[in-house]
C-alpha cells in the first residue's frame, strides 16, 4: 500500500509538468544511458544483429532513439492519467477506421494484432472514435492489487473493455451472445492482441523476423478462428514526440497461404510488425530484451 500510494504521487507530480519539459528530461537521461556500456549492452546487440551493414556511430544512435522513445513512454502514460477526450484526441489519431467497420459488417469480431511500439497505450482510446462497435483489449493476467487497478481504470476510461489473458474465450463469447440477444447496443468489437511478447514457455509458433526468428503466442488467432473474426494489424508511427497515427491494415490472406502454414495470421502479423519496426525502429519496445 506504502509503494502503490508513493508511486501515485510521484505520478501525479509528473502528470502536471509540460511534455515539452518531460522530453526533455528524456533526452537527457536516455544520453546518460548510452554512456554506460553494460547499460545498453542487449539493445545494441540487437541493433546490430538486425542492421548488420550499420556504423557503430550510427547503431549508438539507434540505441539512443530506443531509450529516448521509451522513457518518452513512460513519461507519456504519466500524463495521460490527467489527458482530457479532447487531449487524447489531439495526441492519437486513427486512420482506415473503415476497414474496421467493414470487417466488423462481415464478422462481427475483429482481431487486431499490434506490437508494443510507442505509444501503444492510446489505442485504447479507439472507442472515442467508433459509433456502434466495442473495443476490447487483451492484458496479460496478474494478481488483483492497487497498481493492476489503477491500469484497469487508465485503460477503461475511454470505454475500451478490459478482458484478462487467462480467459478471453469466455468474456468474447459473453459479449456475442449479448450482441445476438440486444443487450448489447453494439453490432460488433474489435480485440486488441499486443502479441509480439515473449510466451517464455511452450506451446508457441516461430515466425521469420528481422532477419531472424521471434517465438510468439497463437492464442489470439486460436480464438479468432473459433468465432470466424476478421483481422487486421495497427501500424503506429510517430510524426513528431507526443503525437501518434495508428494505421488500420486488413490481414487478407490466399487459400494458398491461410494451407500452407498452421497459423497463417500470426505469421502475417509479425511480418507486419517486421515492416513497422523497420520503418520506424526507435518506437519498438523490446530491443532492450533477448528477443531474438
Amino acid at each position: 500500500m506504502t509503494s502503490y500510494k508513493i508511486g501515485h504521487f510521484l505520478i501525479r507530480i509528473i502528470a502536471t509538468q509540460p511534455l515539452w519539459w518531460l522530453y526533455a528530461k528524456s533526452s537527457f537521461f536516455a544520453f546518460i544511458l548510452t554512456l554506460f556500456p553494460t547499460a545498453t549492452r542487449i539493445a545494441r546487440r540487437n541493433f546490430y544483429r538486425v542492421f548488420p551493414e550499420s556504423t557503430v556511430f550510427s547503431r549508438w544512435g539507434m540505441t539512443f532513439k530506443y531509450f529516448e522513445a521509451f522513457i518518452d513512454f513512460l513519461y507519456e502514460k504519466a500524463k495521460m492519467t490527467c489527458f482530457s477526450e479532447k487531449d487524447i484526441k489531439e495526441h492519437c489519431q486513427f486512420e482506415h477506421i473503415e476497414i474496421l467497420e467493414q470487417l466488423v459488417k462481415e464478422h462481427t469480431f475483429v482481431l487486431c494484432f499490434g506490437g508494443h511500439m510507442v505509444n501503444f497505450e492510446y489505442l485504447v482510446s479507439l472507442p472515442l472514435h467508433l459509433q456502434n462497435i466495442g473495443m476490447c483489449h487483451i492484458f496479460l493476467s496478474a494478481p488483483p492489487n492497487d497498481w493492476t487497478k489503477q491500469m484497469m481504470a487508465e485503460r477503461g476510461q475511454y470505454g475500451a473493455v478490459n478482458i484478462p489473458s487467462n480467459n478471453v474465450l469466455r468474456h468474447v463469447i459473453q459479449l456475442k451472445q449479448n450482441i445476438e440477444e440486444k443487450k448489447d447496443s453494439k453490432i460488433g468489437y474489435v480485440l486488441g492482441s499486443l502479441s509480439d511478447f515473449d510466451p517464455k514457455i511452450s506451446p508457441y509458433h516461430i515466425s521469420p523476423f528481422l532477419g531472424h526468428t521471434l517465438e510468439v503466442k497463437t492464442g489470439a488467432e486460436r480464438i479468432g478462428r473459433k468465432l470466424n473474426m476478421g483481422y487486421c494489424y495497427a501500424y503506429i508511427s510517430r510524426p513528431k514526440r507526443g503525437y501518434y497515427v495508428v494505421d488500420f491494415r486488413p490481414l487478407e490472406l490466399s487459400e494458398k497461404v491461410i494451407s500452407s502454414t498452421p497459423f497463417p495470421y500470426t505469421d502475417e502479423f509479425v511480418h507486419q510488425l517486421d515492416i513497422n519496426i523497420r520503418e520506424h525502429p526507435e518506437l519498438w519496445m523490446q530491443w532492450g530484451y533477448c528477443r531474438f
